[in-house]
């Protein structure tokens, strides 16, 4: 039997053992921070899922931002999983490390690197200051066709308040007349059909009363269009909701049920 001995030399063996990629020398890291990673992602994820309900049962809308981030996270959580799955039963292979397949640990390593890449990069998109907002109830001006047939006989009113809803010279118009003839009902159907035909962007119907309560209306206006008005005197209060105003879309405002003159500036 020949025997054949071969002489490398100390630089090329070097080189040899320097060309070890760096994956498959940090598997075992890679796939420890994986799942240190993983878990934290896990825990990231309920805690957001829980602030998300929490907005949903207020009626709030949830930011598409944090409902891709959602979707984003969930997906790498079961990615990850798989991968650590094939992790550990490629150690049941190679009895438990012992005759390692030294280019599956190489490639499992490199995901495993990838993933935790990815997982880092979802923990810092995921520190969110707000996960939703709050939307204006349409529910005010929804009208039931029995409503507006009521109103048929009427549509000469309804077309002239629209008319002049549509005149870019005129800022107010009034609907008045005795107690109980459908005034309210009315101006309800207008704001509807304004809306529809793009007359204006957002609707506000605010309930004056007898006694009108300056702080109250200001508040229902704020929520209505979802400003935020601090606490203050009515002046400031007013003072911050014009110039919110000032910045928005154009909003028809609806003052129902007024019974003597009103300071619209107040």
């Amino acid at each position: 039997m020949a025997h054949f001995i071969f002489s490398i030399p100390a630089k090329v063996l070097g080189q040899l053992v320097g060309t070890i990629p760096g994956q498959l020398r940090n598997y075992k890291s890679n796939f420890a921070d994986l799942k240190k990673k993983t878990e934290k992602l896990k825990l990231t994820i309920e805690d957001l899922q829980l602030w998300v309900d929490a907005a949903k049962e207020n009626g709030e809308e949830i930011e598409q931002s944090v409902e891709r981030w959602l979707i984003s996270a969930n997906t790498t959580v079961v990615e990850a999983g798989k991968l650590i799955e094939d992790e550990e039963k490629e150690k049941k292979k190679c009895l438990k490390g012992l005759c390692p397949n030294l280019m599956n640990r190489y490639q499992l390593s490199k995901k495993a690197a990838w993933e935790v890449k990815a997982i880092a990069g979802l923990l810092e998109e995921g520190k969110f200051d707000e996960v939703s907002f709050c939307t204006r109830p349409e529910g005010i001006l929804l009208m039931c066709s029995e409503g507006y047939e009521a109103f048929e006989s009427r549509k000469s009113i309804l077309n002239d308040a629209l008319d002049a809803l549509s005149n870019p010279n005129v800022d107010v118009i009034g609907l008045c007349g005795v107690g109980g003839i459908g005034k309210t009902t009315l101006a309800k159907i207008v704001c509807d059909q304004a809306k529809k035909l793009k007359v204006c962007d957002e609707v506000v119907f605010v309930e004056v009363s007898r006694t009108p309560d300056v702080k109250r209306i200001q508040g229902d206006v704020a929520d209505q269009l979802s400003l935020n008005i601090c606490e203050g005197s009515e002046s400031e209060r007013a003072m911050m909701l014009c110039g919110q105003l000032k910045k928005g879309k154009k909003i028809l405002f609806v003052l129902d049920n007024i019974w003597t003159s009103l300071d619209l500036e107040k």
